[in-house]
């Protein structure tokens, strides 16, 4: 999850801020689409405030993360209520990712599909925590999930990032190297070790998402003028990247594309980048190599999208987002899109906003009564000091929330 500081945090500041975020963003939200027969909603999922950037399993019914100490966990979600079932916590890694560390990852523990069921792949440091230590990590879960296996270091590496083809053969991570290039490799051959064509190093680690159904990869990267594009690269050797978009605005400035197979379009593949900040753009191939425009939503005015993912649900593609405040990073509310142009709402707000708190890395769960999205919350007037990140600030979580997604 990537950020933008707030005005300087002194608390004269901070309430300016709260103040200028009410009037971009109260006016601006409520001007959202309305879903017939649908309210924004949210209640507490969690009272555990160290429950922090979750990432869950639908085929276990399972999420992970790791909590303010650096340790790694599982947690299970009832599939038909979609509640956390408690007391069922149990701990994979006792070192972990603290989330000071997190400033070295960007990212925590993510799932992993294999044809031995969902496993966990994250980063440990073996050593002073730094990009030098970094090391790829694995925990592989039993078909059951009763057990799990002590935790497994796979080499060098930063910020995994993993393929997710139920019972796929050849699992795949991305992630970065001490240099902050970007490499891919098959998850049990450190062989196998590529680097990603066509992209350029990074500063910090910068997700690269395997096309799901499909033996590759997509990334933003500056061309000519220096916009960002979309291009996409085919896990072989004898192919190079190749640019999808050639269309205005910049695509993905501080979030990743992302591509499926959507059922809508008889699971052709559908591509979805931000652009400019505040734009959801969808394209579909030809077949041929060409890639065009079917679907744009736009956000509400003053405000930009954060940590856009899509998911399908009853043969229908949707994407789960923050909509956060151009200006701050709060108030922040949690909205759902639809990807056919043909959805009679296409952007609908399924959060509270009006508390001016921070909601953040909305993540969708499938329930038996239909989806659901789990995101953390922050209070951003219990920030101190020279603090200018909500989430950052361990006082400042208010646990684990879910609200209805109207579908």
């Amino acid at each position: 999850m990537t950020r933008r500081p707030a005005a300087a945090a002194t608390p004269s500041t901070t309430l300016f801020a709260m103040l200028a975020s009410v009037c971009l963003m109260g006016p601006a939200l409520g001007h959202a689409q309305v879903k017939a027969g649908f309210a924004p909603n949210e209640s507490q999922a969690s009272t555990r405030k160290d429950l922090i950037d979750s990432e869950f399993s639908p085929s276990r019914n399972m999420f992970t993360w790791c909590d303010s100490q650096g340790r790694l966990w599982l947690g299970t979600v009832d599939p038909v209520t979609g509640n956390i079932l408690k007391p069922t916590y149990k701990l994979l890694d006792e070192d972990a990712i603290t989330p000071k560390e997190m400033l070295i990852t960007t990212n925590g523990p993510e799932w992993i599909s294999t044809a031995t069921g969902d496993h966990v792949v994250y980063t440990k440091f073996v050593g002073t925590p730094s990009v030098d230590t970094a090391q790829l990590a694995l925990v592989e879960g039993s078909a059951d999930g009763t057990t799990w296996s002590a935790p497994q270091l796979l080499g060098a590496g930063n910020a995994p990032y993993a393929s997710d083809d139920e019972g796929d053969t050849q699992p795949r991570i991305s992630y970065v190297n001490a240099k902050g290039q970007h490499l891919w490799r098959y998850l049990y051959d450190e062989s196998s070790e590529k680097k990603v064509k066509g992209m350029t190093a990074t500063k910090q680690p910068v997700s690269v998402r395997f096309v799901k159904g499909d033996k590759s990869l997509v990334y933003a990267q500056k061309v000519k003028g220096g916009t960002k594009q979309v291009f996409k690269l085919a896990l072989d050797d004898s192919k190079e990247p190749v640019q999808l978009t050639f269309d205005e605005g910049e695509k993905d400035a501080r979030t990743v594309p992302w591509m499926w197979r959507a059922p809508e379009y008889n699971n052709k593949l559908v591509l979805m980048t931000t652009v400019n900040e505040n734009e959801l753009r969808f394209y579909k191939g030809d077949g041929n190599g060409n890639w065009a425009v079917v679907n744009s939503v736009t956000m509400p005015a003053g405000t930009v999208v954060r940590s856009p993912e899509p998911f399908t649900y009853n043969g229908k593609s949707y994407v789960s987002l923050a909509v956060k405040s151009d200006a701050y990073d709060f108030p922040t509310a949690i909205y759902i899109a639809a990807v056919s142009p043909n959805a009679k709402t296409k952007l609908w707000k399924i959060s509270d906003d009006t508390d001016l708190h921070e909601r953040s890395d909305p993540e969708v769960f499938v329930t038996a009564n239909g989806p659901v999205v789990f995101y953390n919350k922050y209070d951003p007037s219990l920030m101190t000091g020279d603090q200018t990140d909500p989430a950052r600030c361990s006082a400042c979580s208010e646990g684990l929330f879910r609200a209805a997604s109207g579908l």
